[in-house]
């Protein structure tokens, strides 16, 4: 439920009821994620003058309950010489009543440069908020100097925690050799900081790591990171640029004393990137992901929206908890706030048909881990074949926006949990082992939705 005070929702259909997105311009990577005095700060990567992107400011949204979001406005601008060329993502750290919000300040410098290995400054950079509205004084932390001498310009994205007496902060960085790896810094007063060490795979694993996030989740370590080039494969990495993470044994602190796990990723579907968490007063550790992809135009888009004057969202806030060594996401429990008009699905001989509005909740529980079809709409298929133990998620018209098909292998289907938004899905599959979150267009304001298949228990929700 977004109030910014310039867009009537009525008339953008595709514009979401209850996620976050902008009122005009570009949204993508979540950042400073926090809560401090009951009151959550959802900051994120703006460019307020074009749907199709451009020069970066932070922009934020703020709630006292998770689901009733107010714009605020742009809260951080390229405006010093520090961030003249974007204000690029970041995190922070709420303490002694303030919010300390670090980030990445990018400086293109002029000339022949492919901004790779030469060209680019990576500034580290700190402000200091009380109210999360109004900003102190920028301060440079660390510039390209303050890193290893064997990366390129590429040092970003500072995540920053505490750990003890000790601050702590990851960088996602790429090596002049084209491996992507995590940068560790450690500081004791949250403003000097120096290199520690740095966590990586034993083989290169993409040239680019975007967007580290360290924190502790049911006793271990869980280090986030989206990894930019990874060789496409019928079930994993199936995207442009993919996100996920490794459960980490051992001290990270330490070069030879840990080890990585797999890799598993965050998201199966066609939007999902730039995740980032946070604890919140309550405890729980909250997962928000960009509902959008980049550089992928040549494949699918969303040129409804761009049309509109908008372009992308955030995905409902999640949940972690660590279940049987994977991390499981589950939408915070305040989105049931938000269900209205409860419908009991019942099936004939293996068939349900009915209509929903295109912000709605369908949980489907106690299922047979049969073969099972669920139809929505003219062109939305979400199908889990039980022989060959595959879930996907395929489009077959023009709602796609040229998307096709993701899938995934789930050893058995158990639960199915969607949450529809206009011009967004989010699929939950076995309590948030496995999930597939996909922006589409419908045509129309309700669904026809078709299942064949399985047995169990299946309600429906409006959710406004």
């Amino acid at each position: 439920m977004l109030d910014h005070g310039s867009r009537n929702q009525s008339d953008d259909l595709s514009y979401p009821v209850y996620h976050i997105a902008p009122p005009s311009g570009w949204m993508n990577d979540p950042n400073g994620l926090c809560q401090m005095n009951g009151i959550y700060h959802f900051y994120f990567q703006y460019a307020p003058e074009s749907a199709e992107g451009g020069l970066k400011y932070w922009g934020h949204y703020q709630s006292a309950d998770l689901i009733h979001w107010t714009f605020t406005g742009p809260a951080l601008s390229p405006d010093s010489i520090y961030d003249r060329d974007g204000v690029y993502s970041g995190s922070a750290l709420v303490e002694q009543g303030k919010i300390y919000l670090y980030y990445t300040g990018n400086v293109k410098e002029e000339g022949h440069h492919d901004y790779i290995s030469s060209g680019r400054g990576a500034n580290t950079v700190l402000v200091e908020t009380a109210d999360g509205l109004v900003m102190g004084e920028k301060q440079c932390l660390m510039t390209n100097a303050d890193y290893p001498e064997d990366l390129t310009c590429h040092v970003r994205d500072p995540k920053v925690f505490r750990d003890g007496q000790e601050y702590y902060m990851v960088q996602g960085a790429r090596t002049k050799a084209d491996q992507g790896e995590v940068l560790l810094f450690v500081s004791e007063d949250k403003v000097h900081w120096r290199y520690h060490s740095r966590i990586r795979t034993a083989k290169p694993f993409g040239y680019m790591w975007e967007c580290p996030d360290l924190f502790p989740l049911g006793g271990r370590t869980i280090l986030s990171v989206s990894p930019q080039g990874l060789e496409q494969e019928e079930y994993k990495y199936q995207n442009r640029y993919q996100s996920g993470y490794y459960i980490v044994s051992g001290d990270y602190r330490e070069e030879r004393e840990y080890e990585l796990s797999s890799f598993r990723e965050w998201d199966m579907g066609f939007d999902f990137y730039a995740p980032q968490t946070f604890e919140d007063e309550r405890g729980r550790r909250i997962l928000v992901g960009w509902a959008g992809m980049a550089d992928c135009e040549e494949e699918y888009d969303n040129h409804i929206t761009v049309e509109r004057g908008w372009q992308h969202m955030l995905t409902l806030p999640r949940e972690l908890v660590l279940k049987n060594n994977v991390v499981c996401q589950r939408p915070v429990e305040e989105i049931r706030r938000l269900r209205q008009k409860e419908q009991k699905i019942e099936q004939e001989e293996g068939r349900a048909e009915f209509y929903c509005s295109t912000a709605a909740e369908i949980l489907m529980e106690e299922l047979d881990g049969a073969h099972l079809t669920l139809q929505i709409g003219s062109g939305l298929t979400l199908s889990y074949e039980k022989d060959r133990k595959i879930f996907s998620m395929e489009f077959t018209d023009g709602t796609g926006s040229g998307r096709k098909q993701r899938k995934a292998e789930i050893e058995r289907l158990d639960t199915l949990n969607l949450f529809l938004d206009r011009s967004v899905i989010e699929v939950f599959l076995n309590d948030g082992a496995c999930v597939f979150t996909s922006r589409f267009y419908p045509e129309t304001e309700e669904l026809k939705i078709i299942i064949q298949g399985g047995s169990g228990r299946f309600t429906k929700w409006d959710l406004f």
